[in-house]
């Protein structure tokens, strides 16, 4: 068993994100955009990353909120999170 405080990363957080990618984009690299309510971004990564279109990129292995700018004619990326610090 590997202890999650001598890695630094919750093997929860991590293991459930590998699973969504796998089941939604077959593939544990692949990367996912779409909506999450509050309650399914706390039980998933563990916290709120906010409201719009959240990508979960397993190749980069990171979490981000991806927000329409510039009066929808542009996207921006924001509360970018690596898994290892969830």
């Amino acid at each position: 068993m590997i202890s999650t405080s001598c890695t630094g990363l919750n093997m929860n957080y991590a293991t459930n994100l590998a699973f969504f990618l796998l089941e939604n984009t077959g593939s544990v690299l692949g990367r996912w955009v779409g909506r999450m309510t509050a309650k399914e971004q706390r039980a998933m990564f563990g916290r709120y990353i906010g409201k719009g279109r959240i990508v979960v990129d397993g190749e980069q292995e990171t979490i981000s909120n991806l927000v329409t700018v510039a009066f929808g004619q542009d996207y921006d990326y924001r509360n970018t999170t690596k898994w290892a610090v969830l």
